[in-house]
């Protein structure tokens, strides 16, 4: 279910989501749209060599699935007012990627506009963590979609 203003609380979680199994398949047509040829993303061989398990999943392909994850329970994407992430893990193919949030301040921008602080992070199936954050957004009031703004 989408969030309301009046419905959310600091200290709150967000609804969770999962995602996977990741597919090294997928991280072809991101190394061409990223431009960014790394053998670690695209060779397993070369990845072995640098004593890793397999091949890394591209970090902006990790994000994404975060964005996924708070734009789903938003209204709307453009509810999105600012974002920071950190990188600190490695996902690998058919690893499963689950996305967390909790509330941190609910309050009123400058123009009375709703707004919400959270702490977001994503973990692998052993619960490491792989990227962790901060968002702002807004969220519609109740009242105002009753009367149809």
């Amino acid at each position: 279910p989408k969030a309301y203003f009046e419905d959310i609380s600091e200290g709150m979680e967000i609804p969770t989501a999962s995602y996977g199994p990741m597919d090294r398949h997928a991280y072809i047509p991101i190394a061409f749209i990223l431009r960014d040829a790394n053998p670690l993303h695209l060779d397993r061989v070369y990845a072995r060599e640098r004593d890793l398990p397999d091949v890394v999943q591209q970090g902006p392909l990790n994000e994404t699935f975060l964005y996924r994850f708070l734009t789903d329970w938003l209204h709307n994407p453009w509810d999105i007012r600012r974002t920071k992430v950190r990188f600190s893990g490695n996902a690998f193919p058919d690893d499963m990627l689950t996305c967390k949030g909790s509330i941190t301040r609910t309050y009123r921008s400058e123009n009375g506009e709703p707004r919400v602080d959270c702490q977001i992070w994503q973990e692998n199936q052993k619960g490491e963590k792989i990227l962790s954050g901060e968002a702002t957004f807004t969220l519609p009031e109740k009242r105002q979609e009753a009367v149809g703004f």
